[in-house]
């Protein structure tokens, strides 16, 4: 299988991205999710979508198809607080094209949010 692309990939790489969800996008996800009331903290879907872009998008980017992902979240998000989610390349899988990664998402003090893992598909 000749993936140049999946080929230059190696355990350790990474990516990372920061958010800051405002209280407005909180209420737009809560009108979308149909849910009536006022959600006090980012919701742990915006937390997961954060690592859906960068699955998609950075690492390992266009041409990766998610297979299954884990996430035990530890604390909340606040609104307005800035989220920084990132991938890490934990094995790969040549045979098969697979790539698993460790996940996290800490917030502006550090402290970690949620962790876990992805295991992707890579296609191109």
């Amino acid at each position: 299988m000749t993936l140049p692309r999946f080929n230059a990939l190696k355990p350790g790489d990474r990516a990372e991205v920061t958010r800051r969800y405002l209280d407005d996008d909180i209420a737009e996800w809560c009108r979308l999710a149909e849910f009536d009331g006022d959600w006090e903290t980012v919701p742990e879907p915006l937390i997961a979508a954060l690592f859906s872009y960068l699955l998609g998008e950075e690492l390992p980017g266009h041409g990766t198809n998610y297979l299954k992902q884990s996430m035990r979240f530890h604390g909340h998000g606040r609104p307005g607080e800035a989220l920084t989610a990132s991938v890490a390349v934990t094995r790969l899988r040549q045979d098969k094209a697979l790539v698993n990664l460790e996940t996290r998402c800490l917030g502006e003090d550090g402290r970690l949010l949620c962790d876990g893992e992805a295991l992707v598909l890579f296609q191109c």
